[in-house]
């Protein structure tokens, strides 16, 4: 069994990596004594050449070569293709502006787009459970709160949902930032504030994650 994690963070060892490795942990050891091989990859999409969508149409042409598949031929290409059959993928989203971070964006857009016609058809090759994690830096009791949650619920229930499933959501909340405030423009976060919640709830956070790749394991083995 083959599944993706995908960490759309620049940062190969922080908040949103250290979560999709404990994602990793709970595939692993849900499936070790279940499933002979488990292959789980995990894409660095800061490492990859690519763009989003470029609106060309082709994956939606009638009877053309490359329905329902995307034809841009750069670093994703093989990914998106292998992603088509994989039994689990789980998107790592730190979230920059109120939403997920533009890599990640244009990954989704590749990834679903060629598999959302524009009628009432199915043409997913296989609905494989699916999560997404965002990684944020306000607080939950932030008053946009609401506003961010409009968003991913938008994400998760028109586009995530409708080609794959109905996706595993992780909130982590507060994240520390930086290796030193002191060093940054910084005056609408406390640092301390922070610290603690990097000691007390990120543990937690790390818990949910492990947990989320519990039930994609064990959705894989219904599939």
């Amino acid at each position: 069994m083959k599944f993706y994690l995908v960490n759309s963070s620049p940062r190969k060892k922080y908040n949103t990596s250290q979560l999709l490795d404990k994602v990793a942990e709970g595939i692993k050891d849900t499936l070790k004594d279940k499933v002979d091989d488990v292959q789980i990859e995990k894409i660095h999409l800061y490492d990859l050449n690519y763009t989003g969508c470029r609106s060309c149409f082709l994956c939606k042409q009638k009877d053309g070569p490359f329905y329902g598949t995307c034809p841009v031929n750069d670093d994703i290409k093989g990914i998106l293709a292998d992603m088509r059959t994989c039994d689990g993928i789980v998107l790592g989203a730190p979230v920059y502006f109120a939403d997920i971070n533009g890599m990640l964006r244009s990954f989704v857009e590749r990834l679903c787009f060629p598999q959302f016609p524009y009628a009432e058809l199915d043409i997913t090759e296989k609905r494989m459970p699916i999560a997404i994690i965002y990684d944020m830096n306000l607080p939950k009791d932030n008053p946009a709160i609401p506003f961010y949650t409009t968003v991913f619920d938008f994400l998760e229930e028109t586009f995530l949902e409708r080609v794959y499933t109905k996706p595993y959501s992780l909130k982590v909340h507060n994240t520390y930032q930086f290796d030193d405030y002191s060093k940054y423009v910084n005056t609408w976060f406390d640092e301390e504030d922070k610290r603690k919640q990097r000691e007390t709830q990120f543990p937690k956070d790390l818990e949910k994650a492990y947990n989320m790749g519990v039930n994609i394991a064990k959705d894989s083995l219904k599939k």
